[in-house]
């Protein structure tokens, strides 16, 4: 009896001057959208999944992604980045759902 197949994986990879290397893998069954994205400085990735939450991943060092929060937006489409003054917006389309608009906000933690 052979093994159950492995759940679908996105591939990052990193460009080294002659040919690309992974970096890491990342769960990826149920999604139709993968975008990177800058939003008030930041660099982030969102996975948008039709099966279960999207996610939101913060580039750590290494070229890594981190995962930093789930988003509650079904079968997403797209994400826009929108600055109005000093607020930070992120715009999620939905397939299934409305339009949602998130606010970005950094919150200091340091001690």
């Amino acid at each position: 009896m052979a093994p159950p197949p492995a759940p679908p994986h996105l591939q990052v990879m990193r460009w080294e001057g002659s040919m690309f290397r992974e970096v890491q893998q990342v769960p990826a069954r149920g999604s139709l959208v993968f975008q990177p994205l800058v939003l008030a400085g930041h660099r982030y990735v969102l996975l948008g999944n039709d099966f279960a939450p999207s996610r939101v991943f913060r580039l750590g060092p290494g070229g890594r992604l981190e995962p930093a929060q789930d988003l509650p937006v079904p079968t997403p489409r797209a994400f826009v980045p929108i600055a109005v003054g000093h607020r930070h917006f992120l715009v999620a389309s939905s397939f299934k759902g409305a339009t949602q608009i998130f606010v970005h906000v950094t919150e200091d933690v340091g001690t």
